[in-house]
C-alpha cells in the first residue's frame, strides 16, 4: 500500500462521500496530548480539555487566604469567605482553522497499518503545536481578524496588561542577561507568590549568554537556575522584538488615518528618521507593527515603508525608531498559564500530487488564560550578545 493510499484509508469515511473526519473523544485527547508533548510551554501549562465551547474551572488558589481566626459560636464573616464565583475562571473558546503540509518523504517507510495512522497524527500535531505555542505567546486581540494572532490575548499581553514588567532597557546600564537583572525580576514578585514560582521560560540564546558569562569567572553562580528557579529553554520565545532606540526618531501619526494595505504613513514630524531605519507603530499595544523606512518625504512628512500596513492606524498612534533585537524571560508558576481546547476537532486531507504531499486542514476551538497575572512577571528588552 502506498503512502497516498494509507493516508486515504486513514481518513476514509464510510458514512459519507467526504474525507472530513471528526475525531472521537479518545482520538481528540490523544491528538491534544501529542501537541502538548511537542511544545515546551504548553507541556508545562494547565491544559483543560473541554466538551463545549464554554466552561468554568476552579482556580488552583495560588496564595489565597483560606483560614482565619475563629471565635466560638460565631460564623465566619461573609467578607472573608471565598466566593465560588470569584474562585472560578470562565473559559470561552474561539474557533480556529489551519493547514499542515506533510510531505511523503516525512512519513517513514514500512510502518504497519496500526502504527501508520498514529505516526501520521503525531506528525500533524507536531507541526500544529509550534504555531499554537507561538500564538499563545504573541497573539494580541484586535478588532481586525487578519491572522490567528489577532484573535487571542497572548500570555505576554496578559502579563504586561497588569504592568508585571521589568524593562532591562530602562533599569540597567546594559541589556545583557545577568544575575542582577534576574534579582530585580524575582524581587518584583509579591512575596506571597514566590514560593510557587517554579520556572523561568528563557530563549536558548539567553541561556547560552548566562552560562558563558559566569563560567569565565570565579563566582559561584549556578548556571542552570537563579534564586531557586530553574531556566526552562523556550525556543519559540523571540529574540527580535522591537526596542526603542536611544536618540532615535519619535513621532505620532498625523490627523488622518494610515490605511491598511498601504505603505505610507503621514506623521507629525520626521526629525531623526532616516531611510532604512526600523520604525514600530503602536509599540507595546495591540496593533504593534515594525518595518523599515524605504523613503522619506520631508515636505509632506510622509514615511514610506517597505511593508504594507496590516491595520488601519488612527491619528495619535506612536511611531518610534526601534531596533529588532529584544528578548524576554517569563517567570511564573507553570500551571499559572492555562491553555484550553475543545475536543471537537476535525481534520480533512487534500492531496497535492505535484508536491508529493498532503495538506491537512484542521479546525478546533481554543483559547489562552492566566489564572493569577500578578504571579507571572516578564523581564523584557534583553539583548543577546554578539
Amino acid at each position: 500500500m502506498t503512502k497516498e493510499e494509507q493516508i486515504k484509508k486513514s481518513f476514509d469515511s464510510s458514512s459519507s462521500n467526504s474525507s472530513l473526519v471528526h475525531l472521537n473523544t479518545q482520538e481528540a485527547d490523544q491528538f491534544i496530548d501529542n501537541m502538548v508533548d511537542e511544545s515546551v510551554i504548553l507541556k508545562n501549562s494547565r491544559v483543560v480539555k473541554m466538551e463545549k465551547p464554554q466552561k468554568k474551572i476552579a482556580k488552583l488558589g495560588i496564595a489565597n487566604d483560606i483560614f482565619h481566626p475563629a471565635t466560638s459560636g460565631t460564623a465566619l464573616d461573609e467578607s472573608k469567605r471565598i466566593e465560588a464565583g470569584a474562585n472560578q475562571i470562565e473559559l470561552v473558546s474561539k474557533e480556529i482553522i489551519g493547514e499542515v503540509l506533510i510531505l511523503d518523504d516525512e512519513l517513514e517507510d514500512n510502518i504497519e497499518w496500526a502504527n501508520f495512522k498514529d505516526h501520521l497524527m503525531r506528525m500533524i500535531a507536531k507541526k500544529w503545536a509550534n504555531q499554537l505555542e507561538s500564538v499563545g505567546l504573541y497573539a494580541r486581540k484586535t478588532w481586525e481578524k487578519n491572522t490567528l494572532y489577532d484573535l487571542f490575548d497572548w500570555y505576554i499581553k496578559l502579563i504586561t496588561t497588569y504592568w508585571c514588567v521589568v524593562d532591562a532597557a530602562i533599569w540597567f546600564a546594559d541589556r545583557h542577561v545577568a544575575k542582577d537583572k534576574l534579582a530585580k525580576l524575582y524581587k518584583s514578585l509579591p512575596t506571597k507568590y514566590r514560593q510557587y514560582i517554579d520556572t523561568m521560560y528563557t530563549p536558548n540564546d539567553l541561556i547560552i549568554d548566562y552560562e558563558t558569562l559566569y563560567e569565565a569567572t570565579m563566582n559561584a553562580v549556578d548556571r542552570k537556575w537563579a534564586f531557586w528557579v530553574p531556566f526552562t529553554k523556550a525556543p519559540l520565545l523571540r529574540t527580535e522584538r522591537p526596542v526603542v532606540k536611544t536618540g532615535g526618531g519619535s513621532t505620532t501619526i498625523a490627523s488622518w488615518w494610515a490605511t491598511a494595505a498601504q505603505k505610507t504613513v503621514t506623521v507629525v514630524a520626521v526629525t531623526n528618521f532616516e531611510v532604512w531605519d526600523i520604525v514600530t507603530l503602536d509599540l507595546w499595544w495591540d496593533t504593534e507593527f515594525s518595518s523599515a523606512i524605504a523613503s522619506i518625504d520631508t515636505t509632506n512628512k510622509v514615511l514610506t515603508l517597505i511593508d504594507n500596513l496590516p491595520y488601519d492606524y488612527d491619528a495619535g498612534v506612536t511611531v518610534k525608531e526601534t531596533t529588532l533585537n529584544g528578548s524576554d524571560i517569563i517567570i511564573t508558576p507553570k500551571n499559572n498559564l492555562i491553555w484550553w481546547i475543545q475536543r471537537d476537532i476535525t481534520i480533512e486531507p487534500e492531496r497535492l500530487a505535484r508536491l508529493r504531499g498532503t495538506l491537512f486542514v484542521i479546525t478546533m476551538r481554543t483559547d489562552f488564560q492566566i489564572e493569577e497575572p500578578q504571579s507571572a512577571w516578564i523581564l523584557t528588552n534583553l539583548l543577546v550578545r554578539d
